[in-house]
């Protein structure tokens, strides 16, 4: 049965995805990344904004991707999960919008990773719709809290 899930589209690496548009903060552009050592390899490093010291997650890197050269006009999605706020660099993003489709789970994907919701289908395709409290493993986040904490001693 179909839903209507608020989202906000993005494009990378020729891929669509979407975020549940209340986990997003804002859409930005590309900022100047500090590297964070000790980090996950996930992270690329830490940003502020606003007064804020925020993690940049390497969506590459934990979908097994290789790098891609920075783009000064790329967007950068500022979001808010349970645990912490992160930035993920993206190609591009598209305006919040609403999309009816039913939500197809991702355990009939092989090899799907974990950051996956479902995936969500309307007349322009597929969307990997994420889930930002899943973008760390538990190992993943206890390693960059240490990370952090040791960066906010220097």
């Amino acid at each position: 049965m179909a839903s209507t899930y608020t989202v906000l589209p993005f494009d990378l690496n020729g891929q669509h995805f979407a975020l549940p548009a209340q986990q997003v903060i804002r859409v930005l552009q590309a900022l100047a990344v500090q590297p964070l050592p000790a980090a996950p390899a996930v992270i690329s490093g830490v940003c502020q904004v606003h007064g804020k010291i925020i993690p940049v997650m390497n969506m590459r890197a934990r979908l097994g991707w290789p790098p891609a050269p920075p783009q000064p006009w790329a967007h950068w999605i500022w979001l808010r999960g349970s645990q912490r706020e992160l930035l993920l660099p993206v190609d591009r993003t598209n305006p919040v919008c609403q999309l009816s489709s039913e939500l197809h789970p991702v355990t009939a994907l092989q090899g799907s990773d974990a950051t996956v919701r479902g995936v969500l289908a309307d007349g322009q395709g597929l969307y990997l719709l994420q889930d930002v409290d899943t973008f760390l493993s538990p190992a993943d986040e206890q390693q960059l809290g240490s990370a952090l904490a040791a960066h906010a001693h220097h």
